[in-house]
């Protein structure tokens, strides 16, 4: 497979769990339980992938940058953050 094409995925999947986060933490201050602190290093290869495409294909890279403005519209990657995230939530017991 091409790089160029693995990169994209991981932007995008990064890009999702990312989204979903900052969703989560505005939901905290509602009393949601937080995400595990490893969400974090999702952040540091959203950058990193980025990057890359950015080198790779500067085209895509700024398509990047408008999709993840739209995201505020269309909550498509929230949708999917929340999908991959699922399994890492916690629960609530009260």
């Amino acid at each position: 497979m091409n790089s160029f094409i693995i990169a994209n995925i991981i932007f995008y999947l990064s890009l999702s769990i990312a989204l979903f986060d900052l969703d989560y933490k505005r939901a905290k201050s509602l009393g949601e339980p937080e995400l595990p602190n490893w969400v974090g290093i999702i952040y540091i290869v959203l950058i990193a992938s980025w990057i890359y495409i950015l080198f790779t294909d500067w085209k895509f890279a700024i398509l990047g940058v408008v999709v993840y403005y739209l995201s505020a519209i269309f909550p498509l990657p929230q949708i999917v953050g929340n999908f991959l995230m699922g399994p890492f939530k916690p629960k609530n017991n009260e």
